[in-house]
Parts: C-alpha cells; sequence; structure tokens
C-alpha cells in the first residue's frame, strides 16, 4: 500500500505543479467541462438549431404575408378611392336635383298660391292616411296565432270564406 500511496502522492504533486503553469481561466473551464455532461449540451444544441430553423421559416412566412396583405391594400384603397369619388359625386348632383326641386317649388308657390296651398294641405292627408296604412301593415305582418275551435277541428268547409257556397249555385 505504500507504493500505492507513493503514486498517489506524486500525482497530486504533478497535478500541483500543472495548476501553477496553467492559468486560472483554463483550469475553471476544465472544471466546467466535467460537470456537464456533453450528451445534454449536444441535445441542447440540437434544439436551438431545430428552433432556429423553424423561427426562420416562420419569419419567412410573416413576410411572404406582410407583402400579400400590402398588394390587396393597396388594391382595396384604390377601389375605395374610386367609390368614395363616385359618392362625393352623386351628392353633389342629389344636392343639384334637391336645389331644383326648391326652386321650383318656390316658383310654382308664387305663381300659383292658392293651388300651392290646397295641394299642400291634402298632402297632408295623404301622410297621415300613409301613416295609417303603414301601421295595419306592420299588424297584417304579425305571425297569425292559431285558433282552435270545435268547427275547425270537426271539418266542416261549409261556412269558410274560401268554399264556395251552395246557396250561390242554385
Amino acid at each position: 500500500m505504500s507504493t500505492n500511496n507513493l503514486q498517489e502522492d506524486d500525482k497530486v504533486i504533478e497535478d500541483s505543479e500543472l495548476l501553477d503553469s496553467v492559468p486560472a481561466s483554463v483550469v475553471f473551464v476544465e472544471a466546467l467541462q466535467h460537470q456537464v455532461n456533453e450528451h445534454d449540451v449536444n441535445a441542447i444544441i440540437s434544439s436551438q438549431k431545430h428552433m432556429l430553423a423553424r423561427f426562420e421559416k416562420t419569419n419567412e412566412m410573416l413576410v411572404n404575408c406582410n407583402a400579400l396583405l400590402t398588394a390587396r391594400h393597396v388594391g382595396a384603397s384604390k377601389e375605395l378611392k374610386k367609390h368614395i369619388t363616385f359618392l362625393v359625386d352623386l351628392k353633389k348632383d342629389l344636392e343639384g336635383v334637391f336645389r331644383r326641386i326648391r326652386f321650383l317649388k318656390m316658383k310654382l308657390s308664387q305663381q300659383y298660391s292658392d293651388a300651392f296651398a290646397s295641394s299642400e294641405a291634402a298632402n297632408r292627408v295623404f301622410d297621415d292616411f300613409e301613416e295609417e296604412e303603414e301601421k295595419e301593415i306592420s299588424v297584417a305582418d304579425a305571425p297569425p296565432e292559431p285558433i282552435v275551435t270545435a268547427a275547425s277541428s270537426s271539418g266542416s268547409q261549409g261556412s269558410s270564406p274560401s268554399s264556395p257556397s251552395t246557396s250561390d249555385t242554385g
């Protein structure tokens, strides 16, 4: 055993001499290399490479999507500008038409004041009549509630208005 201990002591002396000649940073790095498993480090590196490839593909897809959206935005903007100019022109035309109608109304009211006054009274009556019709139509549009009676369930059709009456044929 003493020879074994001597060999170990010699090895410790050689290691300490080597440590004195090697810079501390190298010793620290070598110590860290022995602490970390090389297989784990390689797995981390391959995982990072895989993630980098996925991020590059995602970035490329986003760039393509952005280019496509930019092109569509330009087309939609041009179309929107056309529609806006069309609506502005249409508004100008309508304002001109309404201005002419107001002028004609004013001219007619000056020339034919009696007839114009009576026509306005008739228009008020007509407007009231239209409002009543609209109310009736809105009530008529409501779905009818089914009414079940003994006569309708027995199947007699003699009193229904849609069936021909026997007294009319005689």
